[in-house]
């Protein structure tokens, strides 16, 4: 499972757990299913659960098993990998099946420095009066998440539901994509020669 999540006193956490290939039965029991060639491009998807946690307190997990395009997943690590890098300060991901939304930006110092006093105004961008007004990055960043709940119960983009608000460093970035990147290297390739 991949956890992103920092503060050992209040730890906040998204868990996202990649479960498999979504694979159709070889049945055809779906006149609208149609076989794809082989050598033809065709949509990957994969299975995953999720949830959102306080410490060993779980405010939210997936209802059912989801699925995300694997371009959305390799997509959300590169972002990801270009975030704790450096390359980019900001990213916003939500998948084609829009089950989670994930929002992260770095922190300048100034932002940091008044970080406990002013987090709703940090929260909307606004400026915060800081005597610190230096906009050089620091290493934190704001981790904003939540959980689609209309589309988790009724399949129905609703935009909204149960969420997380806490901030990460670099590393913790990292980690998550290490981690992430190592269940997608699990699932082995989606085509795999069947003899039998």
């Amino acid at each position: 499972m991949a956890t992103l999540t920092h503060d050992t006193e209040y730890p906040c956490a998204f868990d996202l757990r990649l479960l498999e290939w979504e694979r159709y039965s070889s049945k055809n029991e779906d006149s609208d299913i149609e076989t794809v060639p082989s050598g033809e491009p065709c949509t990957l998807w994969v299975k995953y659960r999720m949830a959102l946690r306080v410490s060993d307190y779980v405010l939210y997990q997936s209802e059912k098993d989801t699925t995300l395009v694997l371009e959305d997943t390799r997509r959300l690590i590169e972002e990801l990998r270009q975030l704790a890098s450096g390359k980019k300060n900001k990213m916003a991901f939500a998948p084609i099946e829009p089950d989670f939304g994930l929002v992260i930006r770095s922190l300048t110092e100034s932002d940091t420095s008044v970080m406990v006093s002013s987090v709703a105004e940090i929260r909307a961008e606004m400026p915060t009066g800081a005597t610190n007004q230096s906009s050089a990055p620091s290493n934190l960043f704001d981790v904003e998440v939540w959980i689609d709940y209309p589309n988790q119960a009724e399949r129905f983009y609703g935009g909204y539901g149960p969420g997380l608000y806490f901030f990460v460093e670099a590393l913790d970035i990292e980690q998550f994509v290490s981690q992430l990147q190592a269940e997608l290297n699990a699932l082995g390739p989606y085509f795999t020669n069947e003899t039998g």
